[in-house]
């Protein structure tokens, strides 16, 4: 027990938590990178998707389809590694924000599909009636209400992105994941060490979710649920 002890105040002292503070400060700046990607793309796909595009709609369900066949990692391989080969080279840094936003946005584009199918048909209607255009209907009118409809499962995304974020120290990207292998090749203390990054992302993810949880009771009140679906 005095051993474990040590090795956790060895951990937490010199310069390893600075190491860590630098780790955490990338991987929060890579998961919103990432997330801004993410909504983007699967927005767009989302969209074209669910109203049937032309080309578009066919595009996003392939899309969708495989890429969350391929795993994450692949992924990042693909972009890091296999780019190069077609003359295109990037820095970790663009590589994980790159792979992980085309990953997320697969995610992302069910979400928005779900949230716009979940948006009352009258609401619909009554946009059009009032002389919107099927683009303004959806800009001002259904987009806003799914997203409401989307918000929580939104949050997990990011969530997910977040933890996903680990494996971008494949990309030589030097992330919290990273700072703790270093750790733990210069102390030697795998346990202690995994121990205290498990502990940082459960804080991480957990006061994330808390903030979502908040913000969807405060953009929930005075809503009903929606009774139709707009397809």
């Amino acid at each position: 027990m005095a051993d474990l002890l040590t090795g956790f105040r060895t951990v937490i002292s010199g310069d390893y938590p600075a190491l860590l503070l630098s780790g955490l400060g990338l991987t929060l700046a890579v998961s919103l990178c990432a997330l801004g990607v993410s909504v983007v793309l699967g927005t767009a796909l989302g969209v074209a998707r669910v109203f049937r595009v032309p080309v578009l709609g066919g595009f996003g369900n392939a899309y969708v389809e495989v890429v969350r066949g391929i795993p994450l990692i692949v992924l990042l391989s693909v972009v890091y590694y296999g780019l190069p080969a077609l003359g295109v080279t990037l820095e970790g840094f663009p590589a994980a924000v790159i792979a992980l936003g085309l990953y997320s946005a697969a995610y992302t584009s069910e979400i928005v599909r779900g949230g716009l199918t979940g948006v009352p048909h009258g609401q619909v209607e009554a946009a059009r009636s009032l002389g919107l255009s099927r683009a303004q209907a959806l800009r001002f009118v259904i987009l806003p209400q799914a997203w409401r409809v989307a918000l929580p499962a939104l949050g997990n995304e990011f969530v997910s992105l977040i933890l996903g974020s680990s494996l971008a120290s494949a990309v030589t990207l030097q992330e919290l994941f990273a700072q703790g292998k270093y750790i733990t090749g210069v102390t030697y203390r795998q346990f202690e060490v995994y121990a205290v990054l498990a502990a940082v992302y459960f804080v991480l993810t957990f006061t994330l979710t808390r903030l979502v949880r908040a913000l969807e009771r405060r953009l929930s009140r005075g809503q009903t649920l929606p009774a139709r679906r707009v397809i």
